[in-house]
């Protein structure tokens, strides 16, 4: 008997947690795909490539397929979770007038995951080649933050093998 009394309400629950995901999640996706890709997306696909799933271990992967050294930063910037503090599409601010154009949505076209980032905690790291170009500040950076930034709140990463942190670096220093 008490299915019944509250059979309308628990439709309308259920109805409204669909209508609710599929406006955040279903209709942003729609909307992203129709976006066209800009001159950065489509060079961005060119030097780090738009498929995903492979890692930088992979053998079967060769010639033209293999990734760059930028590639493989790429994925363990994914894989260590950097994109949960720092983010590639900053806030706009006056940055900007000496940067250029702020980045659109339509730059990331073809990247999966985006990796726009999601919690701000850490500095945008958009244009962190022009700001930072030593490779060698990145590789001490990485395996000890507190050493070049001693009030750092970022994890160290000395745990990664010596190709993983010369990667994450290359990444790092093409952002520009």
């Amino acid at each position: 008997m008490a299915y019944r009394e509250y059979k309308f309400g628990t439709m309308m629950i259920a109805t409204l947690f669909v209508v609710t995901l599929s406006i955040t999640i279903l209709f942003p996706t729609l909307q992203m795909a129709k976006i066209p890709p800009t001159a950065t997306a489509v060079q961005k696909a060119k030097d780090y490539g738009t498929e995903s799933g492979w890692t930088a271990e992979d053998p079967m992967m060769t010639g033209d397929n293999r990734p760059t050294m930028i590639g493989k930063g790429k994925v363990v910037f994914i894989r260590e979770g950097c994109w949960w503090c720092h983010t590639l599409l900053p806030e706009q601010t006056q940055d900007w007038q000496y940067f250029g154009a702020p980045p659109t949505a339509a730059d990331f076209v073809g990247e999966s995951p985006t990796v726009f980032g999601s919690d701000r905690k850490a500095p945008d790291l958009l244009h962190v080649g022009s700001r930072l170009p030593i490779k060698g500040w990145h590789l001490v950076h990485h395996a000890n933050p507190r050493a070049v930034q001693p009030k750092s709140m970022m994890p160290a990463f000395n745990y990664l093998r010596k190709k993983d942190l010369d990667a994450l670096a290359d990444y790092m220093a093409s952002l520009k």
